[in-house]
């Protein structure tokens, strides 16, 4: 069976809670960044968030994408590692529940999670705690599924240890090899400065896509403005996004490029912002929908997620995508 997308990254359990921006200085964390925490860490940040309502949901980046896809009608596999637990287990019922095909491994160590710091402007403030994933490594990747993909999918969060960065790269030529189109989120503004020169050799050699807000593009491509990173990124490979949050995003493929005016929303969470965004374009990829429909159905679809809590729509996105799914202009 082909396989339209497969994704590589780390399964991590999303813990959710709104708090005050007060919360944030308690810690001693700054707002909208995402920090790598240990065990001991995670337990003093559940603890700081005692007696608040936490809702807790399978995720990682790259799964929430897959997610997407497939609940608009893709064929999307999803490889990862997480621990031998409860969040291990429920985490693959729900994924294959969502409709993605797991060849996720598990081991002994804790499912990995991250404490998603929600405060009321809609900044979202990440706390990940690798546990599992950070065993991911080149045995566990799904030699055989890989090539029967049309797409491979990672993020830049799998460089984070040595050993996922074996699973990339492993994962990176074997999709060279059988002629996949790949595709690549810069992941996070502090994953970009920890590995900025791998990431530019990366997009290089191996990547056709890559996606990035305005501050990760600026930063890898250290420019002053989304235009000029706009141009570095396809200097390097030849298809490029920039989300710019409210003020739209940039987006090109060969000769083509494109603007894409916001979708006006009252933003209550933007978890998974990205991630919807990336779902509706690589989606309308697939359907080889042209560029314009393609941005836009990444915008509407992340315009419709920042809408409530967590990473994903309760409805039907087919239902909730149709007036652009449908619109005769594109």
């Amino acid at each position: 069976m082909t396989i339209d997308v497969i994704g590589i990254e780390n399964p991590l359990i999303d813990l959710l809670v709104q708090v005050e921006d007060e919360f944030l200085e308690q810690i001693q964390v700054e707002k909208n960044k995402m920090y790598l925490i240990d065990q001991e860490r995670l337990r003093n940040v559940l603890q700081a968030l005692d007696g608040r309502r936490i809702h807790p949901e399978p995720g990682g980046s790259c799964a929430n994408t897959l997610i997407g896809i497939a609940r608009l009608g893709g064929s999307t596999a999803y490889c990862g590692m997480v621990g031998g637990d409860d969040y291990g287990r429920v985490y693959v019922e729900k994924l294959e529940a969502a409709g993605v095909k797991s060849y996720i491994a598990s081991n002994g160590n804790l499912t990995g999670s991250t404490v998603i710091l929600v405060t009321p402007d809609a900044a979202r403030t990440m706390n990940t705690y690798l546990g599992a994933c950070q065993d991911l490594d080149a045995s566990s990747i799904p030699l055989e599924a890989l090539r029967r993909a049309r797409m491979l999918y990672i993020t830049g969060y799998l460089w984070d240890t040595p050993g996922q960065q074996e699973a990339a790269q492993l994962a990176l030529s074997t999709a060279g090899k059988a002629g996949l189109t790949v595709a690549m989120s810069l992941a996070d503004p502090f994953c970009v400065a920890r590995h900025a020169e791998d990431f530019r050799r990366i997009l290089r050699e191996h990547v056709h896509l890559v996606f990035a807000n305005r501050e990760e593009a600026l930063a890898l491509t250290q420019t002053d403005n989304a235009q000029q990173a706009l141009r570095v990124l396809r200097e390097w490979c030849p298809g490029a996004v920039i989300t710019l949050g409210g003020n739209g995003a940039l987006v090109a493929e060969g000769d083509e490029l494109a603007y894409l005016d916001p979708f006006p929303v009252k933003a209550v969470d933007t978890t998974g912002a990205g991630d919807a965004f990336a779902a509706g374009y690589l989606y309308g990829k697939l359907r080889d929908a042209s560029l314009l429909q393609r941005g836009r159905l990444g915008s509407y679809f992340a315009a419709q997620v920042i809408q409530h809590m967590g990473p994903r729509l309760e409805q039907d996105p087919r239902t909730v995508l149709r007036p652009v799914l449908d619109d005769p202009r594109n």
